[in-house]
Formats: C-alpha cells, sequence, structure tokens
C-alpha cells in the first residue's frame, strides 16, 4: 500500500509539473505604435502570452503608473490586447502590458505609443520665369509632422492632376529640406500646361498632402555663362543611426554639368551602383547614398566638384555615427531548474554610447545584492550576468534585463521555473 501511494504521489507530481512549451511567457511587442486622431481610426495594443494560456490576469502601466482603461477602451477576451475605439491625442505615452500567471508577473518591453499628424498648409501656385543657364529653386517648405513624411516632386499637368511622373535628371535634385534645386535652367523646363508639385507622403492621412506648386511660365533668354559652380545646397556636420539610410548632399548648380567626386577620410568611396555605399543613385553623384549604416561610416566625408570650366570646389563634412541598443547574447525564454541547483542568464548590448543594464523580477527591479552581477562596460558593450546560487522556488519568477541609451531600449525576459 505504501508504494503504491508513493507511486500515485510520483505520478502526479509529473503530470502537475508544467511543461516547457506549456510555460506562459509573453509575445514580444513593437518599439513604437502610430495612432492617427479621426472617426474611423483605432489603436491596438497586443498583448498576449504566446499560446493564449487561460487564466492569465493582465494590466497595463501608463508612463510608469496603472492605466485604468476608460468607457472607449475594449480589452479582447483570454488576452490583454487594447482597442482605442476613439484614440486622442491624450492617449500618447510609454505603455507596458503585465502577465500575472501562477509563476509570477511577466513584462512587455515599453511601447511608445504616439499620435501621427501632419499640418496641412494651405497652397497657393507660384509663377515663375527664371533666366536660362541660371540656377534656380523651387520652394517647399516640410510642415510640422511626426514622423517626417516623404517628399517627392511631381510633374503634373495643369488640366489632369492624374497625368504626372516623378521628376529624375541629373540637372534637377530634391534637398533634404523639401526644395527642388536646378543646376542650369533649360528651355525644356519651362510649360504653361504642366505645374511642380511638391506632395509628402504620411502615415497621418490617406494619399498624397500637397506642399508646394510652381510653374515655369517661360525661359528668360541668357548670356554666356561663364561657367563657375555655385553651391546650391550642401549637408553640415551631421548624426546618424546604426542601420538607418544616410544620404549626405552636395548640390552645385553651373554650366556644364559638374559629377561631384566623394571621399572618405581622404579614401575615394564612389564605389559602384549595388555598393552599400555609392554615388550612383540617380543623383549624377550629389548626394552619397549609405544604405545601411554602419558604425565604421563615422568619419569625415569631403565631396570634390570640378566641371573643368570653374573653380574647383569641395565642401566636408563630419559624419557621427550612434546606435540603439541591441542584444549581442540574452537568456532563452524558459528555463526549469532543479532545486538547489545554480543557474544563470546571460546578458550583454552593445550600443553608441554603451548601453545601460537593469535586472528585473515579476516586474520590479531586482536589487543587485540579490542575484545580479554590476553591469561592466567595455567599449561600445555592456554585459551583467545574473546568477542564483541553489535555487529554491521563492527564486522561480520571470527575469527581465533592460538595456538603454539616448537612442532606444531592448528587453529581453527569462520565465524560471524551479521544479
Amino acid at each position: 500500500m505504501l508504494k503504491l501511494i508513493m507511486f500515485i504521489l510520483t505520478v502526479g507530481a509529473v503530470i502537475c509539473a508544467p511543461q516547457p512549451e506549456k510555460l506562459p511567457v509573453l509575445k514580444q511587442v513593437p518599439a513604437e505604435v502610430l495612432f492617427r486622431v479621426s472617426e474611423n481610426s483605432e489603436l491596438v495594443l497586443e498583448c498576449a502570452t504566446e499560446d493564449m494560456e487561460p487564466g492569465v490576469q493582465y494590466s497595463w502601466l501608463k508612463d510608469g503608473k496603472p492605466f485604468t482603461p476608460n468607457s472607449d477602451v475594449v480589452q479582447r477576451d483570454n488576452e490583454g490586447t487594447l482597442v482605442f475605439k476613439k484614440p486622442a491625442k491624450s492617449d500618447q505615452g510609454q505603455y507596458k502590458c503585465l502577465a500575472k500567471t501562477d509563476l509570477g508577473t511577466a513584462s512587455s518591453r515599453t511601447i511608445n505609443v504616439r499620435q501621427t499628424y501632419i499640418d496641412v498648409p494651405s497652397v497657393s501656385l507660384k509663377k515663375h520665369k527664371p533666366v536660362e543657364g541660371d540656377v534656380f529653386k523651387l520652394d517647399c517648405a516640410i510642415p510640422n509632422s511626426y514622423p517626417k513624411p516623404e517628399i517627392k516632386w511631381l510633374y503634373q499637368s495643369i488640366s489632369d492632376s492624374s497625368i504626372s511622373r516623378t521628376i529624375l535628371n541629373y540637372r534637377i535634385m530634391l534637398s533634404p529640406l523639401g526644395d527642388l534645386y536646378f543646376t542650369n535652367i533649360t528651355k525644356e523646363d519651362a510649360s504653361p500646361d504642366h505645374k511642380y508639385v511638391c506632395v509628402a507622403k504620411s502615415p497621418a492621412l490617406d494619399g498624397d498632402v500637397v506642399l508646394a506648386e510652381h510653374i515655369i511660365e517661360d525661359i528668360v533668354p541668357g548670356g554666356p555663362k561663364n561657367g563657375e559652380l555655385v553651391k546650391l545646397y550642401t549637408s553640415s556636420d551631421m548624426t546618424a543611426k546604426v542601420g538607418d539610410v544616410t544620404m549626405i548632399y552636395c548640390i552645385y548648380g553651373g554650366t556644364p554639368l559638374a559629377y561631384p567626386d566623394w571621399y572618405k577620410d581622404g579614401k575615394n568611396v564612389n564605389n559602384q551602383p549595388a555598393d552599400r555605399v555609392t554615388r550612383y543613385n540617380r543623383s549624377g553623384g550629389k548626394r552619397l547614398l549609405i544604405k545601411d549604416t554602419w558604425l565604421s561610416d563615422q568619419g569625415e566625408y569631403t565631396c570634390i566638384v570640378d566641371n573643368e570650366v570653374g573653380k574647383v570646389q569641395n565642401n566636408t563634412i563630419k559624419l557621427t555615427v550612434v546606435s540603439a541598443p541591441q542584444f549581442l547574447k540574452v537568456g532563452q525564454p524558459k528555463l526549469i531548474v532543479k532545486s538547489g541547483q545554480d543557474f544563470t542568464i546571460p546578458c550583454e548590448a552593445a550600443g553608441v554610447p554603451a548601453p545601460e543594464l537593469s535586472w528585473s523580477l515579476n516586474a520590479q527591479r531586482l536589487p543587485s545584492e540579490r542575484a545580479a552581477l554590476e553591469p561592466q562596460s567595455r567599449g561600445n558593450s555592456s554585459s551583467a550576468e545574473l546568477r542564483v546560487r541553489r535555487a529554491r522556488e521563492s527564486d522561480a519568477g520571470y527575469y527581465g534585463c533592460r538595456a538603454t541609451n539616448d537612442h532606444g531600449e531592448v528587453y529581453s525576459e527569462t520565465l524560471v521555473y524551479v521544479q
């Protein structure tokens, strides 16, 4: 009888012990969620465990304080996902989802919730009659907006706006400020039947937003040009982020047309069209394109402009490269350890500047004397390995490592079950 009882207890313990695939962990959430303020839009903040386990109690923090939904916010059944039926500007903030389970409290990363908007300007058609061969600029001011809109210029029929084409011409160049530069005006640039339209694409609105409209009615005949190069727009010292597209501009006007050459720290970086860094991007060399920015791209960039007639021109800028934190090493999402066993959870992240690391347990900051080693920094990386000796049931729970710097945040969480 005693053996039978022991067998039943053993089998019961095995049945009750959670399986690795059944341990509830949260799905990953985005770092940023944008929303519109309009009658037909919704704001959805997703939060759920990977297997949609029952019995999980969800709650939210907004800007570090408990968030209580109002009548316009619905929480989906069996998950923590919030649906804002009528999102308002006041709904902006930093949100964090908490999921209380039998094993502890899981936490999502911080979700930055922001309203997307663009101030639509009042536009009047402007008419011009530039001098043939001169440099020229069509203005287009980028309005207040978030995020920054995508700007493009169209050559459009006045009688039928559906007839238009994007402007692609080595003589005509869009600057990052939105203005359109003509390195020298020719008769083919004028037409009383067409207009130049600057438009913005923004997630705040459907379709294009018209920012400026211009007509070049006619070209005034000009005398012979001296061939001197004219500085129209060049980039100033700038900061780029790892992983982003970076463009460095060097727009000079004059006749004949010049095709700038590019150097980084004195080394030629013109490269080829398919290369990551190249001047061959349908700009006639007037911009250097870095398709995917690396830390090694930091340095001094010089464009040299020579049309073989006027005086050679050059412009140098300093490019500083920063990086949001990125994990180099993190713990596995689920970890089962035996009582009395030691366990370790790694956490290493890189960024520029080097990120600060912090540990949490069940969504509460973990005192360093409890289990976490003091973070160590080396170059652009930081590490803070967590070690627990002789694990007890009280050591079970959700251990989170957060890495932050001025340019972003990443978060990783490991559910530890002690059996």
